[in-house]
């Protein structure tokens, strides 16, 4: 959403995309979002528990440079699986995401940038009762591009590769993305985002404690973002996400409600 703000004159409101920010310049976004199913793609197993991820995330990005970018995310999990006897409950923090953005090319309203991230899953226990994750590391490269559209918005495409250690498959990702003005204070949003199992997971199925967890899947997911901008430093965006496609993974929609406040 950084090209939001550059090219229609939007706060600094939201920074996203193959777009870095500024030399020393904060962008922070604190999200709720929530997750709940029973159902998943290719077949529902009769009597299949119900999983539900709420969880408060915080998102940060910084300005090393005006071409390189920090980035990083961690979240506080509240998870549930309720069976027909009774359910299981856990809370915590899950795997922490930190990484760098950076600019390759800009020429005119055309960027092309390169992204690292490093998936740290330190700060749970392999034995938690329901997992946060498969505390494993994962490392991911990423190619993106921006071009600016003027009043009309931006466009942005990302695709990459993720190194997943240990048990669970490599993956191909990628993402196309619009935004636009739809008002001086409103901004919408929609990002196809998808991700294809390299199929050399090491294990057949992963943790039974957490559906969401399968060492192998295929899933594409399109989420559809409304945003609010309050003054120049803060707005309000909410989101929903369906998973319109997969294999081996739950069915369902992530709702998202968050802050987001920079300098």
């Amino acid at each position: 959403m950084f090209a939001l703000i550059t090219l229609s004159s939007l706060p600094n409101a939201a920074q996203a995309g193959a777009w870095t920010a500024q030399e020393d310049t904060f962008y922070n976004k604190l999200s709720f979002n929530y997750f709940s199913s029973d159902k998943s793609f290719g077949g529902n197993v009769p009597g299949q528990a119900r999983f539900t991820d709420a969880n408060i995330t915080y998102y940060l990005e910084y300005g090393i440079t005006d071409s390189l970018t920090f980035f990083g995310s961690v979240p506080y999990k509240g998870l549930t699986v309720k069976y027909p006897t009774g359910k299981v409950e856990n809370g915590g923090i899950g795997d922490v995401d930190l990484g760098l953005r950076y600019q390759l090319l800009k020429q005119g309203s055309f960027v092309v940038s390169t992204s690292l991230l490093f998936k740290a899953p330190y700060l749970y226990s392999r034995n938690e009762k329901i997992p946060f994750g498969n505390r494993q590391e994962d490392v991911e490269g990423r190619l993106l591009l921006g071009y600016g559209l003027g009043r009309y918005g931006y466009l942005g495409a990302e695709a990459g590769y993720r190194y997943r250690a240990e048990a669970p498959a490599d993956e191909f990702r990628y993402l196309l993305e619009y935004g636009f003005n739809a008002t001086n204070e409103l901004y919408l949003r929609a990002k196809f985002d998808g991700n294809v199992s390299q199929g050399n997971s090491k294990a057949p199925r992963g943790n039974i404690a957490n559906p969401n967890l399968n060492l192998a899947f295929d899933l594409t997911k399109l989420e559809l973002t409304t945003g609010w901008k309050i003054d120049k430093s803060n707005a309000i965006e909410f989101s929903a996400t369906p998973n319109t496609s997969g294999r081996n993974t739950l069915k369902g929609t992530n709702y998202s409600v968050a802050w987001v406040f920079s300098n």
